[in-house]
């Protein structure tokens, strides 16, 4: 069977929903890394990939997927009872409402202190700007205060997690070295404060994972600990990639800055889950085969890598009409259904692998995309071409603007 590595790595998202046009929608069968590949697509297949009984996480995420993205020993890896337990440490953390709201207090402070470093600029870039905001804001809130410094060297290192993660060379080596360094910073904080060298604020992220016992009854490893906390941290600081593809909507289309500005709270709503829907985000996610399995009429060996695409997903006609339309009115007056929209991954959040902090990455977008479209700015001439061929992507000059305050 033909190895499709060197095709992926040359066409990005478009490689898997290619590959589905080619198969008829069939499910795509062919061999990543020498190890066979079975894709699948659709709200039927979401519900599938995520029973634990067909599909597993553990030992599916290559090595330097964890040593970027993940961390070794994150719940991303584990499955069953240990799962469950350590993921209520998240949907707990990251699905209460009044937490949230904290989170959208700290994000409306940095944006406001840095209104007031933009004052005077004549060029910025907006994807760096709103990484630094996003990162004062979550660390902040998690009960990880920063200093100036420390705010922008930890928001290279996860905004380069994130960028290195389905990399070779360069960005990959950024990637690793990254997050090394603040695995060993908060494994160091965890320690101090369960050796009483310092506190974590009650009721915060940080003192949630410090006193966390997993399913054997057992405090997490400081490093696994740090694992955890950036697993809070860099998701939530991920959403500049977001933030950068909503100026581009803004850009294009104009006629949703009024509406965003005025306050209205359904339309930022609906402007963010279109944004998610549109714009590409993580191309697809994968599992292992725990058995002999048939779907859609065909055999999936046990042992089988098997994704879900959720690019592919996120464009299909069949779900979405005119799918390359930017239409946030398709989300007007009702939310998306649980394993309809995909972007982060399908499932239940509380009980699967999906991801928890959707809510995080709503709120993130309800709070700073309003702003960003009251924000007076002009956008001088640059490249604004999406290359799809790159994971994770953005616009190439990551949307410079001259404010205009």
């Amino acid at each position: 069977m033909f190895d499709s590595t060197l095709e992926l790595m040359t066409t990005g998202y478009a490689w898997l929903p290619n590959r589905r046009r080619r198969s008829a929608g069939r499910p795509v069968h062919t061999r990543l890394g020498g190890k066979n590949v079975v894709a699948l697509h659709g709200p039927e297949a979401v519900r599938f990939f995520y029973d634990e009984s067909h599909v597993k996480r553990g030992g599916a995420l290559p090595g330097p997927v964890l040593d970027t993205l993940f961390g070794r020993g994150a719940v991303h890896t584990l499955d069953g009872g240990q799962h469950r337990v350590r993921k209520a440490l998240f949907t707990l953390l990251l699905k209460d409402r009044g937490g949230l709201a904290s989170l959208t207090d700290h994000l409306g402070v940095q944006w406001e202190l840095a209104r007031q470093r933009w004052a005077g600029r004549d060029r910025l870039v907006l994807f760096d700007e709103s990484s630094l905001l996003i990162t004062r804001a979550v660390c902040g809130w998690s009960g990880i205060p920063l200093t100036d410094d420390e705010a922008e060297e930890t928001a290279r290192d996860l905004v380069a997690m994130v960028d290195g993660f389905a990399s070779a060379g360069p960005r990959h080596v950024r990637a690793r070295r990254s997050r090394s360094r603040q695995e060993a910073r908060l494994a160091q904080r965890v320690e101090n404060i369960r050796n009483g060298g310092a506190e974590a604020p009650a009721g915060s992220v940080l003192e949630a994972v410090v006193q966390h016992r997993d399913a054997d009854g057992l405090l997490l490893e400081p490093r696994t600990a740090a694992v955890e906390i950036l697993n809070v941290i860099r998701p939530t600081v991920a959403v500049a990639w977001f933030i950068t593809f909503a100026a581009h909507a803004l850009h294009r289309w104009p006629e949703h800055r009024k509406i965003l500005a005025g306050g209205d709270g359904a339309y930022a709503r609906a402007f963010a889950h279109e944004v998610r829907r549109f714009y590409p985000f993580a191309p697809f996610v994968g599992g292992l085969a725990v058995a002999d399995l048939r779907w859609d009429g065909q055999d999936i060996p046990a042992g089988s890598t098997v994704l879900l695409d959720l690019y592919g997903q996120n464009h299909d006609p069949q779900l979405w009409p005119d799918p390359y339309v930017f239409d946030p009115a398709r989300f007007l007056g009702r939310e998306p259904s649980r394993d309809e929209l995909v972007p982060q991954g399908g499932g239940d959040p509380a009980a699967n692998h999906r991801c928890p902090g959707e809510d995080v990455t709503l709120t993130v977008l309800e709070a700073l995309v309003p702003r960003l479209a009251a924000l007076p700015y002009d956008v001088p001439d640059q490249d604004l071409r999406i290359p799809l061929h790159r994971i994770p992507t953005t616009p190439r000059s990551k949307f410079v603007i001259t404010p205009t305050l």
